[in-house]
């Protein structure tokens, strides 16, 4: 019984570390300071990438619930974010995707995986601190679609 006890006792610590974790993933950081901090990070590499270009910054909805054994705690937040900008690029040159990912990793970017869609060559970034998502290098435009840290909800 008493080892019984002692491991709920040890489940419970590492359960509750495990929620605190997920919580403060962002630090002390608002929801919005979390999401400008996404978003001057990706804008700062696509203005490298593309000099002279519109960075069109987008918050896709209401922020999304995270945190918690299950994701589901209203007491933490992420940001869904789109960043896209008109390129005018021949990403059919490996020279733009190889910049691209030359620049996200200089700037702190760990890149999981590469891939391509049809015209699209899509990188799967991560940046600790700052948020994750997919990195996507298409002829016409270059999109971000990710999401912020999970940081405390002001509000609750």
């Amino acid at each position: 019984m008493k080892r019984f006890a002692a491991a709920l006792g040890v489940g419970t610590l590492i359960a509750l570390a495990g929620c605190q974790a997920a919580n403060q993933e962002g630090g002390a950081m608002t929801p919005e300071q979390s999401r400008q901090k996404l978003i001057g990070e990706v804008t700062s590499v696509l203005e490298e990438l593309i000099p002279d270009v519109e960075v069109k910054p987008l918050i896709r909805g209401k922020d999304l619930p995270c945190g918690g054994p299950y994701g589901t705690e209203d007491t933490s937040l992420r940001s869904s974010i789109e960043i896209s900008t008109d390129a005018g690029l021949e990403t059919s040159d490996p020279a733009i995707v190889t910049k691209a990912r030359m620049l996200l990793e200089e700037k702190g970017w760990s890149i999981s995986r590469t891939g391509r869609d049809g015209d699209q060559v899509e990188l799967a970034i991560e940046k600790a601190g700052t948020g994750r998502g997919s990195f996507g290098v298409r002829p016409d435009y270059v999109i971000f679609n990710g999401v912020t840290l999970c940081v405390d909800n002001p509000e609750s």
